[in-house]
């Protein structure tokens, strides 16, 4: 059921007048509201960019990611929070650095009152590049020494920006800033080099303020960890470990979802492309559902989803024990690789998931090439003239295909799921509220008036924005 939820993009990547444009924002990769305007930044040709650079092999690129013309840089979109919803774009990012989309956005209002947007371009040169605005419609880049590709992450926290910054992948040393005023006073980063046991260790994927104190979750090859500040502000050597080695399972290497709901933290996990390792001995593993974690203020975490470990750990702040909900990883979907998101709304919570399920019927007419490709490096003899390069066979691959989505046409797609205390889940829906193509949630947002916000990621045909009203 698509329960309240109605979709306000009324053309799938938000351009009505490119459709090839339209296409490529493939995700709602961030999203934040400034006066009467809600704001969506988008990421770009992110699978196509991941096969077409055999970042995971020498996979052929299905044709249905193909873009006319491609073009990479990130754009951001808005519209009137009021009915109807027309989507104009304020900013293109610049075809250097070249800058791939808009991973995180926040509002922020520095001590002297200045109220503005900041949003966190991904390039992929370690050229960071945080852009302003404080109108929504004229936006510029602050400078910046910063050596990082992107920031995935950005809380407020007793009046002050907090910001952690990545690399475009792999694993990287902690890299945390804050600022009162990004543009005239730059960022300071906080010192995280001192003991290892008394400081975050890894790739800093979140943040969140939380009974006054600041909690960071890293993502690490050994599996997530979560840290607090023991006082209100970060010090070197002065951070306590609230769950470690990935809760139990290794296989948990990121902490992509984070929120507070009932004085408790619920954090989701997740494996990169849902396939690809930070241990850069093994950079491919086997896909496996996520796990969903929970930790009350005395530093307590227990297993709400999540199975038998793939890789067991024995970690030294808690045990895995069973999952509270009785729900085994993914939701008992091996193809739910990301808990992507995780909202507090009202009195429920919702959860959306990144499903590489619509990938089944994508690749089933590319299997005959990708057998080839298999076959000594594609010159196992197998010739243009063979039959598996003849029309017919072709066809029978593509029907096939075919045959197969139609099959799958109640699951394929994201998961969305909620639930009022914590531990008793229903879905909401189980094919990405109607669309197929509609891959993962790739954003929750909660606006002032209590209004949640839902974009998704669609490489297929772009990227949609729904909204369920507050009350409804």
């Amino acid at each position: 059921m698509k329960e309240f939820f109605k979709k306000i993009t009324p053309v799938n990547g938000f351009d009505s007048k490119n459709p090839d444009n339209a296409r490529q924002n493939n995700y709602c990769w961030s999203m934040e509201e400034m006066g009467e305007y809600l704001y969506v930044g988008t990421a770009r040709n992110i699978p196509y960019s991941i096969f077409s650079n055999q970042v995971l092999g020498d996979i052929p690129v299905p044709d249905i990611l193909v873009p006319e013309n491609v073009d990479y840089r990130g754009e951001i979109w808005r519209c009137k929070k009021s009915s109807p919803c027309e989507w104009e774009q304020v900013y293109k990012a610049p075809a250097s650095p070249l800058g791939i989309g808009f991973r995180f956005m926040k509002r922020y209002t520095t001590p002297d009152n200045e109220t503005a947007l900041y949003a966190g371009l991904m390039t992929l040169t370690p050229d960071f590049v945080l852009v302003k605005s404080t109108d929504g419609e004229n936006w510029y880049p602050l400078p910046s020494d910063i050596q990082g590709s992107a920031t995935r992450t950005m809380i407020e926290h007793r009046g002050i920006l907090y910001m952690g910054a990545l690399q475009v992948m792999g694993l990287t040393e902690p890299l945390l800033f804050y600022s009162t005023d990004p543009e005239q006073n730059g960022w300071t980063q906080i010192d995280l080099k001192g003991d290892p046991d008394k400081n975050p260790r890894g790739n800093i994927d979140l943040l969140l303020s939380f009974n006054d104190r600041i909690y960071v979750g890293t993502g690490r090859p050994t599996g997530f960890e979560l840290w607090r500040t023991n006082g209100p502000v970060p010090a070197k050597d002065d951070w306590t470990l609230v769950v470690d080695q990935g809760a139990g399972d290794a296989r948990n290497e990121h902490p992509w979802a984070i929120t507070v709901f009932k004085d408790h933290i619920y954090i989701g996990t997740a494996i990169e492309a849902a396939v690809m390792s930070l241990n850069p001995e093994q950079r491919i593993v086997a896909p496996k559902g996520f796990d969903v974690i929970r930790v009350d203020k005395n530093d307590k975490w227990e297993l709400i989803v999540g199975g038998s470990p793939v890789v067991p750990t024995d970690p030294v702040t808690g045990s895995r024990g069973l999952p509270l909900s009785g729900y085994p990883s993914g939701f008992g979907n091996i193809s739910n690789a990301y808990c992507w998101q995780i909202e507090a709304h009202g009195n429920e919570m919702y959860l959306g998931t990144f499903s590489w399920s619509i990938f089944i019927p994508v690749f089933v007419p590319l299997l005959p090439e990708i057998i080839k490709r298999l076959l000594n490096g594609g010159n196992s003899g197998i010739t243009q003239n063979n039959e598996l390069q003849s029309n017919n066979t072709d066809n029978f691959w593509r029907i096939l295909g075919e045959l197969v989505f139609s099959a799958g046409s109640s699951v394929w797609g994201f998961d969305l799921w909620k639930t009022k205390n914590g531990i008793d889940w229903v879905p909401v829906t189980l094919n990405g509220l109607g669309n197929n193509y509609n891959y993962g949630v790739r954003k929750l947002f909660v606006s002032q008036k209590g209004n949640l916000y839902l974009g998704t990621a669609n490489p297929f045909e772009g990227c949609e924005v729904w909204v369920k009203k507050a009350g409804e």
